[in-house]
């Protein structure tokens, strides 16, 4: 009970923040930013693959309809591969790239409050292309995704924005699933 009653305060606290909320103005808009991914290891069924962070880039097309956004979504994240793990014990010094490729669907709940600070939490999902060097290349590996932003108007067009993700992959024929965090910056252009 108590806890059904903890739910509820939170629900309704929730709730009534977004009744507070002002609707963004709604259009058409492109958005594009970078970051860098936080994990640092990639399992496939024969190995840990352990990888220094370099970075990712985000590109969106979408719509701002009031409270909601719906976008698609180019994400490309690329890292250095550090060393591999095969029996969990020894590391072999390993060189390449660990690359990720998706294209998702994202839907937003996002508004500003008096201060003109936008908050948005959103999900999405889509396909995932994972590379591993030139040896392991999987292609259509369902993945989703979460995100918590806030944005501050530049001007009336532009908006740029702070953004965590977390990125999840199923598995796939070589790789294991897989969840990653993720911060980037990006600007968004909203059409007149």
């Amino acid at each position: 009970m108590k806890l059904q009653n903890n739910l509820l305060t939170k629900f309704t606290l929730f709730s009534l923040s977004t009744l507070l909320l002002q609707a963004a103005p709604s259009g058409f808009y492109i958005e594009a930013g970078g970051g860098v991914g936080l994990g640092d290891t990639q399992r496939t069924k024969s190995a840990t693959f352990v990888y220094n962070q370099k970075y990712l880039t985000e590109f969106s097309v979408g719509y701002q309809a009031d409270l909601f956004r719906f976008e698609f979504e180019e994400r490309y994240k690329s890292d250095t591969l550090h060393s591999a793990n095969t029996d969990g014990e020894y590391f072999l010094k390993v060189d390449g790239k660990l690359t990720s490729n998706s294209q998702l669907l994202n839907v937003y709940f996002s508004g500003y409050n008096s201060s003109k600070i936008f908050t948005t939490i959103g999900a999405g999902a889509g396909v995932t292309t994972l590379s591993l060097g030139n040896s392991i290349k999987d292609s259509g590996i369902l993945s989703a995704q979460g995100m918590l932003s806030l944005g501050y108007p530049i001007t009336e067009t532009f908006i740029a924005t702070a953004k965590y993700t977390y990125f999840y992959t199923l598995k796939s024929d070589d790789f294991l699933a897989h969840g990653d965090n993720a911060l980037s910056f990006t600007l968004r252009y909203i059409f007149d």
